[in-house]
C-alpha cells in the first residue's frame, strides 16, 4: 500500500492548529515577549518594564530614558528582526514609553 507524502514541518502543523482554534494571536503575544528579550540582549531587557502587543503595535515601557532614546533609534531594525522571526508581519509599529 502506497503512502501519501504530505509531510509538513511540525512548526507549520502547530501554527495551523493555533489558527484553527483562534489562539494564534495570543501565542504571538506571548512569543513576542520571549523573542524581544532575546533580540535586545540583557542590558536593554533588564531596563524594559513592560512588553505588550496590541493589534500590530508593540508597546515597550522602559525604566531608563537613555535606553529609551537608544532603542528609539533602532525601532526599524527591531521591527524587522521580530517580523523575520515570525515569518510574517506581526508588528507594524513600535511605541516606546
Amino acid at each position: 500500500m502506497a503512502r501519501k507524502n504530505n509531510d509538513l514541518p511540525i512548526k507549520d502543523v502547530i501554527r495551523q492548529m493555533l489558527v484553527n482554534s483562534g489562539l494564534d494571536k495570543k501565542y504571538d503575544q506571548l512569543e513576542i515577549v520571549n523573542v524581544y528579550h532575546q533580540i535586545v540582549g540583557s542590558v536593554i531587557s533588564k531596563r524594559t518594564r513592560e512588553v505588550k502587543l496590541r493589534d500590530k503595535t508593540l508597546i515597550l515601557k522602559m525604566e531608563s530614558g537613555v535606553v529609551k532614546e537608544e532603542l528609539s533609534h533602532s525601532k526599524t531594525r527591531l521591527k524587522q528582526l521580530l517580523n523575520d522571526h515570525f515569518g510574517s508581519v506581526v508588528i507594524e509599529e513600535i511605541e516606546i514609553w
